[in-house]
């Protein structure tokens, strides 16, 4: 009897963290100082990579988020070649040998840099918003919920859609 009961609880725990790791929770997005900021279930989300994971099942969404991926990487790029520009301009100054030429295509990249990283926030954000619209939705537009509740033969699980 004990080891029947030990079954059970085993099964009930593998069970219930299955169901805690689902990813059934929309993505709340707040404005930022600099974008927009991203949570799921209280969780800071600040990877391009989490947030494919999170939508990785949604087709729409993932396509947005692997455009936020690419923007985001020539971003990044941009702004460190600008950026080194500029520093070495301004470690130049130092002994004298400015170039403004340099320094100012080195602002000019920095500023491309920033708005592909703009571009990759809307990207996205488009993604997040496209996943919380598919929350819960079938195929055919209709949602589907899981949940406890009263059946003919006492508390179960029931499927409403």
């Amino acid at each position: 009897m004990k080891k029947l009961l030990l079954v059970f609880a085993a099964l009930f725990i593998g069970l219930s963290s299955i169901n805690a790791q689902s990813n059934n929770e929309p993505i709340v997005i707040e404005k930022g100082f600099l974008g927009h900021k991203y949570y799921q279930g209280g969780r800071n989300i600040n990877k391009i990579g989490d947030m494919k994971a999170i939508v990785a099942n949604d087709e729409w969404a993932l396509k947005e988020m692997k455009k936020a991926g690419v923007a985001n990487g020539f971003s990044l790029a941009l702004s460190g070649i600008g950026g080194f520009a500029m520093g070495w301009e301004l470690g130049n100054l130092i002994f004298g040998r400015f170039n403004p030429y340099v320094f100012a295509g080195g602002v000019g990249v920095v500023a491309i840099g920033l708005g592909l990283s703009v571009l990759a926030d809307s990207h996205i954000k488009k993604g997040a918003t496209i996943y919380n619209e598919s929350l819960g939705k079938v195929p055919n537009g209709d949602t589907v919920q899981l949940e406890f509740g009263l059946t003919p033969g006492g508390v179960g699980l029931t499927l409403s859609f």
